[in-house]
């Protein structure tokens, strides 16, 4: 058994200013937890969008590996999903506050193993139990990163990564 702290940690996103967010389309997109799905997944059916300076720290790039850390439901229905962050044309992703992206301490193979793994019962559970508030459900990368799981070897990775391309 591993944790997933032997193999990625999780960067918090950026506190973008309030006063420049905004429902009215722009060039830049924040990614919030509404932009995952229920089971896991990236949901382009609703955005906010940002119009003032932005760190090149915060712009994701395609596929980069996310996980959401805030859940307004009251059972946390997208808490510490994964989703893998598409192309969207004309937009800029932004790495927003409450969305974790996954960084990965090793050469190994394992985004998309992750990918699915992050959406498995068991991780849920994991996530959940260990959930803090009532109302607005909150996880932290500490937590996410103590769940432990069976690592399968660097071949088996190898196989899943070339099958499994979301």
């Amino acid at each position: 058994m591993g944790k997933l702290s032997d193999i990625i940690e999780i960067k918090h996103g950026d506190a973008f200013k309030g006063e420049f967010v905004s429902d009215f389309e722009e060039k830049d997109v924040l990614i919030t937890p509404g932009n995952f799905k229920i089971g896991g997944g990236f949901n382009s059916q609703k955005f906010k969008y940002y119009k003032g300076e932005i760190p090149h720290d915060y712009i994701l790039k395609r596929n980069d590996l996310l996980v959401t850390m805030t859940d307004l439901s009251k059972g946390g229905d997208t808490l510490g999903y994964s989703a893998l962050v598409p192309t969207i044309e004309g937009k800029r992703l932004l790495h927003n506050q409450r969305i974790g992206k996954v960084m990965f301490r090793s050469d190994l193979p394992v985004k998309h193993f992750l990918y699915w793994l992050m959406r498995q019962d068991d991780y849920r559970h994991f996530v959940l139990g260990g959930a803090t508030g009532s109302t607005v459900k909150h996880t932290s990368p500490t937590r996410i990163c103590e769940f432990e799981f069976p690592l399968p070897s660097k071949e088996l990775l190898l196989k899943f990564e070339t099958k499994k391309k979301v």
